[in-house]
């Protein structure tokens, strides 16, 4: 049966074009939920998986050279990307602003955090347990923000100052406990995470407003950060490279490292699918919880050790981090009165 009926202002309105739209848009919603949950079960399944590859190869099939390991996902990034803007699948909306010039003032540093970045990532695994690993990655928050607050990125917060100091603490106290604690491991992992909060400062402060797809941001700054690789891996690994003749490990093996290359670009692509399907704060979020579930299976799959203090510390900064994201959702709240 066909109704109309009419509001306050006159308009006859379709009872069933309303009920139509009412169906539209809960299919629309349903299929956003869909692939925000498809995208997000990949990512961390990737991002894991590829965590594991990487630990493998380095410590147990012999391949010790993280820099060389790293730049495969950066070639195949690049390659990718590379292929999809040549063939015009993905356009360049940026083609025009890019000079020599321009870039040696904003890309060349980005590529050199994102090496450092990437660099000392990999080369941890060579001096601390994955479990332990995952740990250190909760100071993460309180390292971004220290960096973004110095930058003038980013504005103190009570509760978010509050999150980050008990993170902090929590890190502190799980590395007081790690059995086998590498201070060269240690270092290494902050300096990492120094460099990618510095590039990630850099990369908003620079390159925000120019709102980069995924595929072309990938075409501008891999090159970059293969260059700044390759200057890594001749200065400290190709020598030795060249010495064991590393190259006959990737030749007994090469469906492993083929396997780390692909996975190193699903990961950026995964990335940016679940930010863009939920928001920075679940990613944020899903990212601790991809990390303890990383610490259970290191624990249960290759023994990785895991003490009381350790696992204390841990929770402190698991909850220190939940302190930290209820404060930027207070913080971003405030500025949008503010603006209102």
């Amino acid at each position: 049966m066909h109704e109309t009926e009419n509001d306050d202002s006159g308009v006859t309105i379709d009872a069933d074009t309303v009920l139509d739209v009412t169906a539209r848009v809960r299919v629309s919603q349903s299929v956003n939920i869909a692939r925000a949950v498809i995208l997000s079960i990949a990512w961390a399944c990737t991002s894991s998986a590829l965590i594991f590859l990487n630990n493998h190869l380095l410590r147990e099939h012999g391949f010790s050279y993280p820099m060389i390991l790293c730049s495969m996902g950066m070639t195949s990034s690049w390659l990718i990307s590379f292929v999809c803007i040549t063939t015009g699948r993905v356009k360049r909306k940026h083609a025009g602003l890019i000079t020599r010039g321009w870039y040696a003032r904003h890309i060349l540093p980005i590529g050199c955090l994102g090496a450092a970045s990437l660099g000392f990532g990999n080369y941890v695994y060579l001096y601390l347990s994955v479990s332990f690993i995952q740990m250190l990655k909760s100071a993460v928050p309180a390292v971004t923000m220290a960096v973004m607050y110095a930058a003038g990125l980013e504005r103190l917060h009570g509760t978010t100052l509050t999150g980050v100091a008990v993170v902090t603490i929590g890190t502190f106290i799980a590395a007081y406990g790690e059995v086998k604690c590498s201070a060269i491991g240690v270092l290494m992992m902050m300096t990492s995470a120094f460099a990618e909060a510095i590039r990630m400062a850099f990369y908003q402060y620079v390159l925000g407003n120019l709102k980069f797809d995924l595929m072309e941001g990938l075409y501008v700054t891999a090159p970059a950060s293969l260059a700044f690789l390759s200057l890594g891996i001749v200065t400290l690994e190709l020598n030795q490279f060249v010495r064991e003749r590393g190259w006959e490990i990737i030749a007994a093996a090469p469906h492993y490292f083929l396997a780390a290359a692909f996975m190193g670009f699903a990961v950026n692509i995964l990335t940016l699918g679940v930010i863009k399907a939920t928001s920075g704060l679940t990613y944020k979020v899903m990212g601790q919880a991809k990390n303890a579930a990383v610490i259970l299976l290191a624990v249960m799959l290759f023994g990785n050790p895991v003490t009381t203090v350790q696992l204390i510390g841990y929770a402190m900064s698991l909850f220190g981090f939940f302190i930290y994201q209820r404060g930027k959702t207070q913080q971003d709240a405030e500025e949008a009165e503010k603006e209102n």
